[in-house]
């Protein structure tokens, strides 16, 4: 069964402000097809139209995109968000540290790009495969093995003669956060 939140459920649930969630569901999501602000109907969410909300929002708050750059990265990452994030709602989530249980880890490269549209990014997705640990005396060495997945290359953004910097999200972390938040007030 399908499960809809309320805009005051979903801000209590992830601590965020209502006045906030409210301005980002308005900024981030289409129009609410049951009606608009004055039709008396309160807006309900699935799962995913929540995640799309709170992932804009971090990415407006923690990471200091302005809100068409979020929206940007929300158009250009929609297909892979669908195929990877969001097919995965019940996520075996470890309550002590918000983290994904089966040790996965996704990190996303966002990185501005020269287009003709701005604002305009490549991103870099990497995936965590196999990790092994090593001992060489006295100190642990580990081996990392990763997939990495470019979405819309581009040749790089230069402010002067500097290029522009790329921010990581780990995207897991912030997975696992969501769904940890969503599930800790279910039961």
């Amino acid at each position: 069964m399908l499960k809809f939140y309320l805009n005051r459920e979903l801000s209590i649930r992830l601590g965020v402000p209502l006045s906030r969630w409210k301005r980002w569901s308005r900024e981030f999501l289409p129009p609410d097809p049951l009606g608009g602000l004055q039709s008396g109907y309160a807006r309900q969410y699935s799962m995913k139209d929540a995640f799309y909300v709170y992932f804009a929002g971090y990415l407006v708050s923690a990471m200091g995109f302005s809100i068409p750059e979020a929206r940007q990265i929300l158009h250009d990452l929609n297909g892979w968000l669908k195929k990877n994030i969001l097919v995965h709602y019940d996520l075996a989530v470890d309550p002590e540290n918000g983290s994904i249980i089966d040790g996965s880890r996704i990190d996303l490269m966002i990185i501005p790009v020269q287009r003709k549209t701005s604002p305009a990014f490549a991103y870099h997705i990497r995936s965590l495969i196999e990790r092994k640990s090593f001992l060489e005396g006295d100190i642990t060495l580990w081996q990392e093995k990763f997939t990495e997945q470019v979405i819309k290359p581009g040749e790089l953004l230069r402010t002067g003669c500097y290029p522009a910097c790329p921010r990581w999200v780990e995207m897991s972390a912030v997975v696992g956060h969501f769904f940890m938040q969503m599930k800790s007030k279910e039961t």
